[in-house]
């Protein structure tokens, strides 16, 4: 069960602020790829260690931020959103915004906060021009054998695309040695991400991946 109070996080050391607002974008190769899970650990990271005021966007038609929402409320569990519910709430002052429809993006976007982080979903035909405007693009996907063909068919079909080669490519579980070989392979920078069961609490092996993303 996620917990209400503040995330308690052993400070290492801080990187420093960098000016403007910026904007990651998080999309996956394949369905279950983890694009939510990362998106969520990148939010608490950025609030909680680096300080900042962070707008969570899920992109429709999605609906996971609205299941953690009734689970972090102590709600039960429904298939739609009752009529009048807010489309935000906040959670250790993240403000996740939820199955946001592309109409909507820019004025969220636009809006006062520090640091956007854009759930992107699996979907990079209908949302790649979101993705473009994106300052950081990470890719999650897998090396698993029975995954990692949705890898090989995303590279190929974004290879030709203006400055892909710079796109972090993010694992769940992803070990150094694996990341450095199918970097190579692939031409493109790899990063395993570290076992987090639960988003809300980072370990130190995260903080230090993402120090080094941010």
């Amino acid at each position: 069960r996620m917990r209400k109070s503040p995330i308690l996080l052993k400070r290492i050391s801080r990187k420093g602020n960098q000016p403007g607002k910026l904007v990651i974008g998080v999309i996956g190769t394949h369905h279950g790829s983890g694009v939510t899970h990362l998106s969520i650990l990148l939010a608490n990271y950025l609030s909680e260690w680096l300080g900042k005021n962070i707008a969570y966007i899920e992109c429709y038609p999605q609906k996971d931020i609205q299941y953690m929402q009734y689970i972090y409320e102590g709600k039960s569990m429904r298939g739609e959103e009752s009529t009048g519910e807010k489309n935000f709430f906040t959670i250790h002052r993240v403000t996740y915004y939820k199955s946001v429809r592309p109409v909507d993006l820019a004025e969220i976007i636009g809006d006062s906060y520090d640091c956007v982080v854009l759930d992107l979903g699996m979907d990079f035909i209908k949302n790649k021009h979101e993705f473009f405007r994106c300052d950081r693009k990470l890719v999650v996907s897998s090396l698993a054998p029975w995954k990692q063909r949705e890898l090989e068919r995303f590279i190929e079909l974004t290879c030709h695309m203006n400055q892909s080669d710079e796109w972090l490519y993010m694992i769940p579980f992803g070990q150094s040695k694996e990341m450095k070989q199918v970097g190579k392979e692939f031409q493109r920078q790899f990063f395993g991400v570290p076992y987090e069961p639960n988003p809300f609490s980072l370990s130190a092996e995260t903080i230090h991946l993402f120090q080094k993303l941010i």
